[in-house]
């Protein structure tokens, strides 16, 4: 079951580098948050603990519901529905994710991680993860298309924080689900304000900041 959900997280990347909508973006990132949390949830579920059960519960609210929510609203404010000028292609960006993902599975049973009662999926899973938001924010120009890549390179390291939560301190995991939400309503604020003063939320725009 953990390894399925593992392959969903994955799955869910490769639909964002694939998506233009900025409605759809915000959906799959969201349901990649309740992945998360449900997978928090089932990683310890034999011994689930009080802490453990808040982490997961968290995550399937904040990245689930709360934070798609947020972006939901932003887009509406700005009316921006779609990136439309990438970078990099949508079809592009899929090949370089799959290959991508190929790498991080090579790389993935490489590295040494805490613990033996790990699935061997996690650490590729999270390679993959942060690569996938790494891109998304070097390769698109739309701010909430770089949000949510942001977002994906969070989740990424969660999933490594989840998978070992035996020897990851609770409050690591709770500070760094709260400084993703407070780091949502900045940007939300900013990107209002980008959008009143540059009549649209293309980071290309930021250059004309320069002195």
């Amino acid at each position: 079951m953990l390894d399925l959900l593992i392959i969903m997280v994955v799955l869910t990347n490769l639909r964002l580098l694939a998506t233009s909508r900025i409605e759809s973006l915000i959906s799959w990132a969201g349901i990649q948050g309740m992945v998360l949390g449900i997978f928090a949830l089932l990683s310890r579920w034999k011994h689930l603990e009080p802490d453990i059960f808040v982490v997961g519960l968290a995550a399937f609210s904040f990245k689930g519901i709360v934070i798609p929510a947020m972006l939901f609203r932003l887009v509406v404010a700005v009316r921006s529905k779609r990136e439309a000028d990438p970078y990099v292609g949508f079809i592009a960006s899929n090949l370089i994710g799959l290959l991508a993902f190929v790498g991080a599975l090579w790389l993935g049973h490489r590295l040494p991680i805490p613990g033996n009662d790990m699935s061997n999926l996690v650490l590729p899973a999270t390679l993959f993860s942060i690569f996938s938001g790494l891109f998304l924010i070097i390769s698109r120009k739309n701010a909430i298309s770089q949000v949510i890549g942001f977002l994906t390179m969070e989740n990424g390291t969660f999933v490594l924080g989840v998978g070992t939560l035996y020897y990851a301190p609770f409050l690591v995991e709770i500070g760094a689900l709260l400084d993703i939400l407070v780091a949502v309503l900045v940007w939300s604020v900013l990107i209002r304000y980008m959008n009143r003063a540059f009549h649209g939320i293309t980071t290309e725009q930021l250059t004309k900041l320069k002195g």
